[in-house]
Parts: structure tokens; C-alpha cells; sequence
């Protein structure tokens, strides 16, 4: 396991979140990513959906966007 690993970041997490980098990585602008997660009782996630990937509009208009999900 990588030493720079956060102590937070249970390594049963690391599956699904290379899954979630690797869509985002190919998103081309501005996107939300989701997924839902099947864990057991102790938090560790069994099971999960494809990534969702939700392309926000309009492309050149970064700066409200950002606005808008920061609230300012």
C-alpha cells in the first residue's frame, strides 16, 4: 500500500474511487459525477452503480458556474 495514503481513506474505498477519477478524467468541461454505493454494516462498499456523468451548460460560462456551487 502507498505510504501517501490518507489513514482516512479505507483502501476497500479505492476501487470505486478510481472508477469515479477514471470518468471524470474524460469529462470535456465542466461536470458532476455520481454514484450510489451498496455498503455493509461496517461501511465498506459491497457493490456500487456505474458513474453518472452530468455535463453542466453553458461550457463557457466557468466562472458562474463555480459561483453558483460555492455560493457566492
Amino acid at each position: 500500500m502507498s505510504d501517501d495514503l490518507p489513514l482516512d481513506v479505507k483502501p476497500e474505498w479505492l476501487n470505486p474511487i478510481r472508477r469515479l477519477q477514471s470518468v471524470a478524467q474524460k469529462s470535456n468541461g465542466m461536470a458532476i459525477v455520481s454514484m450510489r454505493f451498496l455498503v455493509n454494516e461496517v461501511g465498506v462498499p459491497v457493490q456500487w452503480t456505474d458513474p453518472k456523468i452530468t455535463m453542466l451548460e453553458p461550457k463557457s460560462d466557468r466562472n458562474t458556474i463555480f459561483d453558483l456551487l460555492t455560493g457566492e
